[in-house]
């Protein structure tokens, strides 16, 4: 929770800059992408953010949990306390003991404990952060009687001070997964009642954005049904470009889209740090995995960029009955358009056709009611040469069956493991595929895929056996690749592909 208290602080220490890994080309069967796309407000892509002195961007489908805590010392991080400035913490209010780290395990004092955090030296963006916490026994003034309090701040930049410009993920009791915007920092979502000063998120609320001043501060209280447990709790932050989705113990606690730091800059990237703040807490598993979203290697056909217009999207997409999309783009978004006419469906599919190729593409579910039946969970679909489809669904914390969810060859194969994130956040399939082999019009050899989803490979080489449900028959042919209505307004970015052998 933010505080008044504001403090002559230091020049911020010079952030360190890892060596880059090397780019290498493996050829089609480790499929290389590169660069950092941040989302840019609600739609579209934006420049990356500069990302010198963070991980390095992902290069492969394949992405992974890296620690940013060691559980030996606090490497890769810096302490900040206002009376004594950087990295100066004589008595260990930072402290790393049993491979945990320990916040506040001090002994008691007299009169108030001042406020701090420990900071990451470096800057991220576009990531899944993930750690434990619990709480130790030791309150301190001034809030020995209060709750006890704590938190993540991400995208923290500029000097230190508390609090820094940054956003929240509230660590406290009774109150863990709220949203701060901090020192001027702004942000959209959806909420009970726009109008009120202590806003309440609400997935299926008003839309709101916040006006903070630069000195301002606005929270945003969790959405109903997030608890905390007794013992040590689950945090998931993801970061997409300018979006965050806060997850408690799986449980989606808060959304926002268009965070803006003061000035109203897009607030894609920043370092991250952990409050001390009056309460004795403990933490373990600190761990960061980059999302992966990859931009177009050299030769790759773009089938849907960040200049995509409804006009241009017309040169590489038509309608599955041969007229003109109609499907809204807007800022290199295309959007389902879902047909009235449950008897006509409004896909979409490339004007050209492809053999063995390589696919990238990403896509964001829209909010749908936990009584709705599964498969009217914002379901969609891409179909490889129109003949086999790879499901798209909204399976985030849910378990995998019916070779129907996410990540699921429909009707063949589910997904070796649950890889979803959840609704409203930005999510990527990288897809490599294998033609079925004929000779004299006889197939001999069935169609192949590897699917990896938000870098997690989840389908290996699997075989194809025949169409799925509502694809195209199999041939000799090469086959457009097609993109699904069914009914949910799921939207789609960032679409390329390198091909073995393409069929105008």
């Amino acid at each position: 929770m933010p505080d008044a208290l504001s403090r002559p602080r230091p020049a911020p220490r010079p952030l360190s800059v890892p060596p880059r890994e090397a780019l290498r080309r493996l050829g089609l069967a480790l499929l290389l992408g590169g660069g950092l796309s941040a989302c840019a407000g609600e739609a579209g892509l934006a420049a990356p953010p500069p990302v010198e002195d963070g991980l390095a961007p992902p290069l492969q489908p394949q992405t992974v949990w890296t620690a940013l805590f060691n559980g030996q010392n606090l490497g890769g991080w810096s302490t900040w306390l206002p009376s004594r400035g950087v990295d100066n913490d004589p008595e260990g209010v930072f402290r790393v003991t049993d491979g945990e780290l320990r916040v506040l395990d001090v002994a008691p004092t007299a009169g108030d404990r001042e406020y701090g955090y420990l900071l990451t030296s470096n800057r991220y963006a576009n990531y899944r952060l993930r750690l434990q916490y619990r709480w130790d026994t030791r309150k301190f003034a001034p809030r020995l009687n209060e709750p006890r309090d704590s938190g993540v701040l991400y995208h923290v930049t500029g000097p230190n001070t508390l609090w820094p410009s940054s956003a929240e993920f509230q660590i406290m009791e009774g109150a863990t997964g709220d949203l701060w915007g901090l020192a001027g920092t702004n942000f959209t979502s959806t909420v009970s009642d726009p109008g009120a000063r202590e806003l309440k998120h609400d997935p299926f609320g008003k839309p709101v954005t916040t006006q903070e001043p630069a000195d301002g501060y606005r929270r945003m209280v969790r959405a109903d049904g997030v608890r905390e447990v007794a013992g040590w709790n689950t945090l998931e932050l993801v970061v997409s470009g300018d979006q965050a989705t806060q997850i408690v113990n799986g449980q989606v606690a808060a959304q926002a889209t268009a965070l803006r730091a003061p000035g109203g800059a897009p607030l894609t990237a920043g370092r991250i740090a952990l409050q001390a703040e009056g309460a004795a807490v403990s933490y373990r598993e600190i761990e960061l995995r980059p999302l992966a979203y990859l931009t177009p290697p050299q030769g790759a056909r773009v089938l849907l960029g960040s200049a995509s217009t409804p006009q241009s999207v017309g040169a590489d997409w038509l309608d599955r009955r041969g007229s003109e999309v109609r499907w809204p783009v807007q800022g290199g978004v295309a959007t389902v358009r879902p047909s009235s006419d449950p008897r006509d469906t409004n896909d979409i599919q490339t004007r050209d056709s492809f053999g063995d190729f390589r696919l990238h593409l990403e896509f964001r579910l829209p909010a749908t009611r936990a009584e709705l039946g599964e498969q009217d969970r914002a379901n969609s679909g891409v179909y490889l040469q129109g003949r086999y489809e790879v499901q798209i669904l909204d399976s985030f914390g849910g378990a995998l069956a019916g070779q129907n969810d996410l990540g699921a060859i429909y009707g063949q194969h589910d997904a070796s493991s649950n890889a979803a994130l959840p609704s409203g956040t930005w999510q990527s399939y990288d897809i490599e595929f294998r033609a079925a082999r004929w000779s004299g019009g006889q197939k001999t050899e069935n169609a192949r895929a590897t699917v990896w989803l938000n870098g997690e490979k989840i389908q290996d080489n699997v075989v194809l056996s025949g169409p799925t449900m509502l694809g195209a028959p199999e041939a000799e042919t090469p086959g457009p690749i097609v993109l699904q209505d069914h009914g949910s307004g799921v939207s789609f970015r960032n679409i390329w592909v390198e091909s073995g052998g393409s069929t105008p």
